[in-house]
């Protein structure tokens, strides 16, 4: 009985490991270098100081942008489809929550862009790859708050 037992987890554990099927799953990240268009907005002075989804501190005047769904630390290359000046943003942050809209780009980045007056635009957006400094950072910030510290003290 307990050579069929042992066989059976066995059996179990090679199936969990060698079925492919739990490995295949789209986490709709956007791929490196692929290209989106997107209607961007740009956000500053309300927001300025202001702690981000990631827990940064937003800096209006820093190249950082606000995304649904790319991770923290990515860079984008965004670039206006009027008048095509670009620049490059790192996302720390989440939203916008306009439906219509799909980037929210500093301050700096949309001055850059030359979006300030019109305050909306068409932009490319192309996926440049993650910083794995600002992940460390974003890490380090949640690492060091209070409730993260009582949590790692229970």
């Amino acid at each position: 009985m307990k050579i069929f037992i042992l066989f059976m987890i066995t059996i179990m554990f090679v199936v969990m490991v060698c079925d492919p099927a739990p490995c295949i799953g789209d986490f709709n990240l956007p791929i490196h270098e692929k290209i989106q268009y997107a209607v961007a907005s740009w956000y500053g002075h309300a927001f300025h100081g202001k702690q981000t989804a990631s827990g940064q501190l937003f800096d209006m005047h820093g190249f950082t942008c606000a995304h649904r769904t790319y991770p923290f630390g990515t860079w984008l290359k965004i670039t206006n489809t009027v008048n095509n000046k670009t620049t490059f943003c790192v996302v720390n942050d989440r939203g916008p929550f306009e439906v219509i809209r799909d980037l929210d780009l500093s301050f700096a980045a949309a001055k850059v862009l030359d979006m300030i007056s019109l305050g909306i635009c068409v932009v490319r957006i192309e996926h440049m790859g993650i910083d794995t400094t600002t992940i460390k950072a974003i890490k380090d910030i949640f690492h060091d708050r209070p409730f993260m510290k009582s949590l790692q003290q229970k």
